[in-house]
């Protein structure tokens, strides 16, 4: 059984597809649209550490993130 929200996905990325009729070039073109549309609103991950976590403060100063395993990081 699939979940809703699979199907649902599903659904909009055909639908999406049949409005630029399927051609691969018009997809990127769409979604290249889209992301400099939405340029502002990207999170850069560049600067993330184990876990997730980022290296850096956005006070400027810098934060260790534990070990996997350590105990420190079950906290």
């Amino acid at each position: 059984m699939t979940p809703p929200i699979l199907d649902e996905i599903r659904r909009v990325r055909h639908a999406m597809s049949v409005e630029i009729q399927h051609d691969p070039q018009r997809i990127v073109e769409y979604f290249s649209a889209i992301q400099r549309d939405l340029s502002e609103r990207v999170i850069d991950l560049a600067d993330q550490g184990p876990l997730g976590r980022t290296k850096s403060c956005p006070d400027g100063n810098q934060q260790t993130t534990p070990e996997i395993g350590s105990s420190s990081s079950l906290r």
